[in-house]
């Protein structure tokens, strides 16, 4: 049987609202009821370093299971067989 291991990450998104039209407050990112979350009006800058920020733990292994927006940080849930030593 396998074993997993969880991670649980926080992301600023910081580089995703500067990168937002200035001339309104939009909602960067939005979730529904379901978990299901979507980024929206930003810049090419702004999810490359969205990209950067889920990249670094997938090249350890780490899948990403789940990810919600709260209070201008991204959580995200990630799992990976757990190593046996």
């Amino acid at each position: 049987m396998i074993q997993w291991e969880y991670k649980v990450t926080h992301h600023l998104i910081r580089e995703l609202e500067q990168c937002a039209d200035a001339t309104r407050k939009p909602t960067v990112i939005a979730c529904d009821q379901t978990g299901g979350c979507m980024v929206k009006d930003v810049c090419e800058m702004g999810t490359s370093s969205l990209a950067a920020a889920l990249n670094e733990p997938g090249s350890e292994g780490w899948e990403l299971i789940m990810s919600t927006y709260h209070h201008g940080e991204l959580l995200c849930i990630w799992k990976r067989p757990l190593q046996k030593h």
